[in-house]
């Protein structure tokens, strides 16, 4: 037997109810999340990299997003950058016309409907709302694994992390979102080639690591829920309940 839960959400993706919404915060903090990343004294960490030492004090390797506050950021090593890049339109999956939920409006009133008098009553409510579908776009993350200087343990940890992303972001894979009001949603993703970084500007404070681009195929809610008054009367005949 379904629990009213499992009837809400139902109701909600079949359209029957209103959804939540997601903007570009929500998918930033998917792609840390989904990755493993946990809040700890409000910054995330990955606190469990199998052979990756943390920094000193540390409760395990802190991942940074550097956009938009990338220059207020501290940067130890180990660590993972996270770098938001391109957002582009995804026109290969854009369906005009289409919707999210069509609902009663808040406030509406249920009314009934008679075509001829001897004829059952149609039901519904004096206003609706819709609200149009979500727009389709291509979101690009750049996501650096560093480690600092050459050697064990910096080559261990900047390997131990990049297969440690590498599993959880293999090259077809998923980025879990929460929408504004909890639902738990999957969105398709791919991950591009692992291309090594070797900064050298100065031998003792190489730093070292990995770089890889995913792609998520997002959306973002951009259109606001439209209200219209439906038909309340044929033949004049209404009754409001």
């Amino acid at each position: 037997m379904s629990t009213a839960a499992e009837i809400a959400l139902s109701e909600r993706e079949c359209g029957l109810a209103r959804n939540g919404e997601v903007h570009l915060r929500d998918f930033d903090r998917g792609v840390v999340e989904t990755m493993g990343g946990v809040i700890v004294d409000g910054k995330y960490y990955l606190v469990d990299v199998p052979g990756v030492l943390a920094p000193p004090g540390m409760p395990g390797v802190p991942i940074n997003f550097s956009f938009p506050e990338d220059t207020q950021d501290v940067y130890v090593f180990p660590m993972i950058v996270v770098t938001r890049q391109d957002i582009s339109p995804a026109m290969n999956r854009y369906h005009p016309g289409t919707q999210q939920y069509r609902v009663p409006a808040k406030g509406a009133r249920p009314v009934e409907v008679k075509r001829y008098p001897n004829e059952a009553a149609l039901k519904g409510w004096n206003r609706m709302a819709e609200r149009p579908a979500a727009i389709y776009y291509d979101i690009m993350y750049q996501v650096m694994v560093l480690g600092y200087r050459r050697g064990t343990p910096a080559r261990g940890n900047a390997n131990a992390l990049l297969e440690y992303f590498l599993a959880a972001y293999q090259p077809y894979t998923g980025v879990y979102v929460i929408d504004s009001i909890g639902d738990r949603r999957l969105y398709f993703a791919t991950t591009d080639a692992a291309s090594p970084m070797d900064d050298a500007a100065v031998v003792g404070e190489r730093i070292i690591g990995w770089s890889i681009s995913m792609n998520v195929e997002a959306e973002l809610d951009l259109n606001p829920e439209l209200t219209y008054t439906t038909v309340q009367s044929m033949a004049l005949n209404l009754k409001v309940i």
